[in-house]
């Protein structure tokens, strides 16, 4: 490497850690121009325009830096970046996979694999959650499994815009519903909390959100493993706008009752 281009590469690297990006990259280019096979020029280049916020370009400057150096297992790491900034979730899980192969210890790459397979993952459930809550002849059958695929997108990806429907997709649920009768014999030391679960399920129904919640939590502060009252509280919880709250209520429906039933909704027995 001669003397002027370590130069511009350090000027190149001086202005990044400015911010003054286009002055980097003005640089970099420089230094590719006068250097065209220089692998780590190009690598330096895609990451300025990674900083940039310029994915297409930086695919382009990495792609070539690992035609020369196809074993530079930050280069791979690099264009994973840039593919998943273009949301090509895909690519950019192979890119981290083929770094870890060159660097099993790579400080980074395990990481983002890690996380785009989460978030591939949560999108496969999202999709799947989503074409069952919009089917025109959706079921009970079939809006139970997309309220469990929703729920199951943001378990993986606590950012999963599975967020968005869960309201909708209850409120469809509940068109389907259907109320029971809890079989629990109210014994002495139940009472009070079959009072909280009538009062819970009687605001509920009466749409008094906020009453209905703080029933359906005095409930479970004397029982927590009714899976009928955390599923009733997930309802009452997602129409005041309380979605992560509501989705953890539901999570724990199913934690206690795998199979739980979505469009019923349990009452306890009056005295």
């Amino acid at each position: 490497m001669s003397d002027g281009l370590q130069q511009k590469l350090a000027q190149a690297t001086d202005a990044t850690h400015q911010k003054r990006l286009a002055a980097a990259i003005a640089l970099l280019n420089e230094a590719a121009a006068d250097e065209p096979e220089n692998a780590a020029v190009w690598r330096q280049l895609g990451r300025a325009y990674l900083d940039a916020e310029k994915p297409a370009d930086a695919i382009d400057a990495l792609t070539r830096s690992l035609q020369l150096d196809p074993g530079d297992a930050t280069a791979h790491c690099l264009l994973g970046n840039a593919y998943g900034t273009m949301c090509d979730l895909e690519k950019a899980a192979a890119c981290y996979r083929r770094a870890l192969e060159i660097e099993p210890r790579h400080p980074e790459a395990e990481e983002l694999l890690i996380k785009t397979e989460s978030l591939l993952e949560s999108r496969v459930h999202y999709h799947a959650g989503l074409k069952l809550l919009y089917s025109a002849s959706a079921d009970a059958q079939d809006l139970n499994q997309a309220m469990r695929e929703l729920l199951q997108s943001i378990v993986v990806f606590e950012g999963s815009p599975a967020h968005d429907n869960l309201l909708e997709c209850a409120r469809q649920v509940e068109t389907l519903r259907s109320d029971w009768e809890v079989p629990i014999a109210v014994t002495p030391q139940l009472i009070l909390w079959a009072e909280a679960c009538r009062a819970g399920f009687r605001c509920a129904v009466l749409k008094r959100w906020s009453e209905a919640r703080e029933a359906y939590r005095q409930a479970l502060g004397y029982r927590s493993e009714d899976a009928f009252v955390q599923h009733a509280l997930g309802f009452v919880l997602a129409e005041l706008g309380e979605i992560d709250a509501a989705a953890r209520a539901w999570l724990r429906t199913l934690e206690i009752d795998r199979d739980y039933d979505f469009t019923q909704f349990g009452r306890v027995r009056s005295s």
